[in-house]
């Protein structure tokens, strides 16, 4: 088995410490399968349930709009995404660049229309709303998320809101791929502690941001359950996981051997009928701005 490395510590791949992400491919066009599933584990995955071209064209959109920016390596190809080790971003609006890139075309309608639209309406049971505003991930070589909760970030709506991650193109091990924690959504007293924060709130955080850790080895002495990931590989593209604001997650560090970017977005999902946070929804989300400090 491969290493497993995040924030440079090593996880153990043993199986009492480390699984694979059950696949729900059996149950994805049942609407009440699906939700006991998410019950269940906290997370529900999918392997290959969007359309693979739809995928590889936001990527490509993606891609293209990096190059722009003299930050792909096009001598190796385009979609292999490998970074240039430069950039002309600091010379742009960077805030207008990166609306460019989460509103693309190809990036929304893989995102906001389709299977993806679809799943959640099985697994909510109802019209559903997604997020205008789209997370997309491009990680570098060296880079990672750390451990958290989704609600720190989003959590001024319905609770009844799901992430999908969705990889961008293929995501194998080495480049970085998604860890979730088993069951980590069952533990009541860190969803009433960590979970309750608001990083837009001027209440204190003992956390200091949204991230609960950098070290998934203690985050798991701590709470228990296993690291899970992809079988056979890593994540492919058209693969899609799902899960709660409540499943704690975090991703390898991207250690891969041709300098290869990690392509991913994040999109989050609800039932059209609840409150939405206003931080995220709208023709111009603002997202962390200061004008939704909440105060106490």
């Amino acid at each position: 088995m491969e290493s497993f490395v995040s924030h440079g510590n090593t996880i153990a791949t043993t199986t009492d410490k480390f699984g694979f992400l059950r696949e729900s491919n059996d149950v994805v066009h049942d609407g009440t399968a699906l939700a006991s599933r998410m019950e269940e584990d906290g997370y529900v995955f999918v392997r290959g349930y969007l359309n693979r071209d739809d995928v590889l064209g936001a990527r490509r959109e993606m891609l293209e709009r990096l190059a722009s920016v003299d930050e792909i390596d096009t001598s190796h190809g385009l979609m292999e995404a490998i970074a240039s080790g430069r950039s002309t971003r600091g010379s742009i609006d960077g805030r207008a660049f990166a609306k460019e890139m989460r509103t693309g075309p190809a990036v929304r309608r893989l995102v906001h229309s389709g299977p993806a639209i679809a799943f959640y309406e099985k697994l909510l049971g109802g019209a559903v709303r997604p997020f205008d505003f789209v997370w997309l991930r491009t990680v570098r070589v060296g880079g990672a998320t750390g451990c958290h909760y989704d609600v720190v970030y989003m959590g001024r709506g319905t609770h009844r809101l799901y992430t999908s991650w969705i990889p961008i193109g293929d995501v194998p091990y080495s480049d970085g791929p998604l860890l979730v924690l088993e069951k980590s959504h069952l533990h009541e007293d860190l969803k009433q502690t960590y979970g309750a924060v608001d990083v837009d709130s001027d209440k204190p955080n003992p956390w200091g941001g949204g991230w609960f850790s950098t070290n998934p080895v203690e985050v798991q002495d701590r709470l228990g359950g296993r690291w899970l990931t992809a079988s056979d590989g890593g994540f492919r593209a058209g693969d899609m996981l799902s899960f709660t604001m409540f499943t704690m997650h975090c991703s390898a560090d991207n250690r891969s051997p041709v300098n290869r970017i990690r392509l991913s977005s994040d999109t989050r999902y609800q039932l059209a009928s609840e409150p939405a946070d206003e931080r995220w929804v709208g023709d111009d989300p603002l997202g962390h701005h200061p004008s939704h400090r909440r105060r106490g």
